[in-house]
């Protein structure tokens, strides 16, 4: 199973690359030259500070800095939100879900925290929960990270079952972002499981266009070879992945006859 897109991008815009406690002030020329605090500045550098953290796995340090961000900003919703993702890491989930909702509370048509929030109710199993989240994020979303919003929406309906919406949304996902060769990939895997050979082929060939071959291409040639009943195709293919991969996993199920 495929695992969420998680970028901290999508908690929250990092511009710059903070690692010391910061004073923020900004200038005031009513009060000759002088300047005051800049409350809103400093939780922004806050709120960089305990995504900092949150990727090393500080985790009492990302929670003190986001406190603090709280303090000086009690009604920002990006603050909500990575809040909301740090009690998910630790996870207390109640507490989590109280974060997210209180983010969208204070802005309801914020596409990034729609989408995280997708993804934690997906892992919570509220499936349905979590594509409502994705595609309110999908419809209000004006910036790029659209196309990683439909791969989890993909990723979240293969986890419930629904192949047929994973596929869809796997295909908006790479539609939206071209880059993302990988999803030919896991697009070829779902179209053998359904029997659609030639559009599976495709995406093979587009995926190793643009990534080259891997045992798990190559394994996937297989099993469509298979499937087909073309015995010289797959023993080119199988031959390739024991030559370059013998020891990979893909080689281990060629050998026990494992296409499934």
């Amino acid at each position: 199973m495929r695992q969420f897109v998680v970028i901290f991008s999508v908690l929250f815009l990092l511009t710059a690359c903070v690692s010391s406690e910061t004073t923020i002030t900004k200038n005031n020329p009513s009060s000759g030259g002088k300047t005051k605090f800049d409350p809103k500045a400093a939780a922004e550098i806050r709120v960089k500070l305990a995504v900092g953290h949150l990727e090393k796995d500080n985790m009492a340090k990302a929670k003190e800095n986001l406190e603090k961000a709280l303090e000086y900003e009690p009604n920002n919703a990006d603050i909500y939100r990575v809040f909301g993702y740090y009690y998910q890491r630790v996870n207390e989930n109640e507490e989590a879900e109280e974060q997210y909702k209180k983010s969208l509370s204070l802005d309801k048509n914020n596409a990034r925290t729609y989408g995280v929030y997708g993804a934690f109710l997906c892992k919570q199993e509220r499936y349905e929960e979590a594509e409502t989240a994705f595609l309110k994020a999908i419809k209000v979303s004006n910036y790029t990270g659209v196309a990683n919003i439909y791969e989890n929406a993909a990723t979240c309906s293969e986890k419930s079952g629904n192949i047929d919406k994973a596929l869809s949304y796997y295909k908006s996902a790479l539609s939206h972002n071209p880059k993302k060769t990988y999803l030919n990939l896991t697009l070829a895997k779902i179209l053998i499981d359904k029997k659609e050979y030639k559009n599976a082929r495709a995406n093979l060939f587009q995926f190793q266009k643009s990534s080259g071959v891997t045992a798990e291409s190559l394994w996937q040639w297989i099993r469509v070879s298979y499937a087909t009943g073309k015995s010289a195709s797959l023993n080119k293919y199988a031959t390739a992945l024991l030559t370059d991969f013998p020891e990979s996993e893909q080689a281990l199920h060629y050998l026990n006859h494992d296409y499934e």
